[in-house]
C-alpha cells in the first residue's frame, strides 16, 4: 500500500467528527499495518484527566497492546491534526514507519492550541531512527 491513503484519512476525520459531536476534542488517530486498521483512538484528555491522552499516543498504546510489541516498524500513524512534539517523539520511540496528518499546526483553532511551537518535521529530523 502506498501512503497516504484518502480512505484511512477519511476514517480518521469521521472518527474525529463523531467525538467532537459528543463533546470531545476533534482529533483522532489510526495505526495502519498491511492495509488494515490495527487501532483507532481519539483524544481523551478531559475524560481521562490525563494531559498525555492525545489521540496519537492512545492509538500507539492500543496498537502496541494488540501486536504485543513496543516496535511498530511496519505501521503508519494517520492523524487528523499535525502531531505535537510529544506525540511525534512517541512515534520515533515506537519506530512507526511514517506519519500522515491532515491539518497542520498553522491550521489550528483555539480548541487545539499548541503549547510548544516545534513542527513535526523538526522533531523527526532530530530523532533516530528516521521516519
Amino acid at each position: 500500500m502506498v501512503h497516504p491513503s484518502a480512505a484511512f484519512m477519511n476514517r480518521a476525520i469521521a472518527l474525529a467528527e463523531e467525538k467532537y459531536k459528543e463533546g470531545g476534542h476533534a482529533v483522532a488517530a489510526l495505526i495502519i499495518r498491511d492495509n488494515e486498521i490495527i487501532a483507532e483512538a481519539f483524544t481523551t484528555i478531559r475524560r481521562d484527566i490525563d494531559p498525555t491522552a492525545h489521540a496519537e499516543i492512545n492509538a500507539i498504546r492500543l496498537a502496541a497492546q494488540k501486536l504485543q510489541s513496543t516496535k511498530l516498524a511496519d505501521c503508519y500513524l494517520y492523524t487528523t491534526y499535525e502531531p505535537c512534539p510529544m506525540c511525534t517523539t512517541v512515534c520515533i520511540w515506537a519506530r512507526v514507519a511514517g506519519i500522515v496528518y491532515g491539518a497542520s499546526r498553522e491550521d489550528r483553532t483555539p480548541e487545539c492550541p499548541w503549547r510548544i511551537m516545534i513542527p513535526t518535521a523538526t522533531v523527526i529530523a532530530s530523532g533516530e531512527p528516521k521516519l
